[in-house]
């Protein structure tokens, strides 16, 4: 579980450079707080951030009851999928929001087969005793 709990780790820094980034994006662009809106570009940088948190509520239960019950080598796979869509799709959202969608797939399906695996893996281990 090691690997498993490097990559959680790097998900949780990866939110937190996302957040930096909107931070450095609202000053840029002169957006007010609480403003969440007022220049698309910087709505942008936001809407990165924000499916990104909204994500990690899946992902890092979902990444720990997987590498706990199926394979921890497996679920930091996955999870490092996971971790380099989230890039993507930050790159391509921010570019051009029609870009958004490879780095979408490339970490929604790592999140879902993580989510799918952990579910079966617990149910198989009430079972199974």
């Amino acid at each position: 579980m090691n690997w498993v709990s490097l990559i959680i780790s790097l998900a949780a820094l990866q939110s937190v450079v996302f957040g930096g980034m909107v931070g450095w994006a609202r000053s840029k662009y002169k957006v007010e707080a609480p403003a969440t809106t007022g220049n698309e570009v910087f709505e942008r940088y936001f809407r990165v951030h924000y499916n990104t948190n909204e994500q990690l509520i899946i992902f890092l239960p979902s990444i720990w009851f997987y590498g706990a019950f199926i394979s921890s080598m497996w679920a930091a796979r996955l999870g490092g999928t996971y971790l380099v869509g989230r890039v993507l799709y930050a790159i391509g959202y921010i570019k051009a929001p029609k870009q958004r969608e490879f780095g979408s797939l490339l970490s929604t399906i790592p999140t879902l087969t993580l989510l799918v695996g952990a579910i079966y893996g617990a149910i198989r281990a009430i079972v199974t005793g």
